[in-house]
């Protein structure tokens, strides 16, 4: 019986991420869809927060603008250098 060795993955690529990483990390998603899901989710989460603590508007405006200013910043990083813009055009 023969077999085929295994080899490591090769360290150019990436490696598959969960959606939670999506969420906490620092880098772009693979994928234009999951940034998203990332925005959305991250923004309600800080809503939640908002609603269980309910704290003064200036504090609301810091949290929801430092989350806001971090997603969008990852969102224009993963446009120049996951390709997202290809992603809106159908290319592959």
């Amino acid at each position: 019986m023969t077999s085929t060795p295994r080899t490591a993955p090769s360290p150019a690529q990436s490696p598959e991420r969960s959606v939670l990483m999506d969420l906490m990390a620092l880098t772009p998603s693979a994928t234009l869809g999951r940034e998203l899901l990332a925005l959305v989710v991250d923004l309600a989460l800080i809503g939640a927060v908002v609603l269980v603590i309910q704290p003064e508007m200036l504090a609301i405006a810091v949290m929801f603008g430092v989350v806001g200013m971090f997603m969008a910043v990852r969102l224009v990083a993963g446009f120049r250098t996951r390709g997202y813009s290809r992603e809106l055009t159908g290319g592959r």
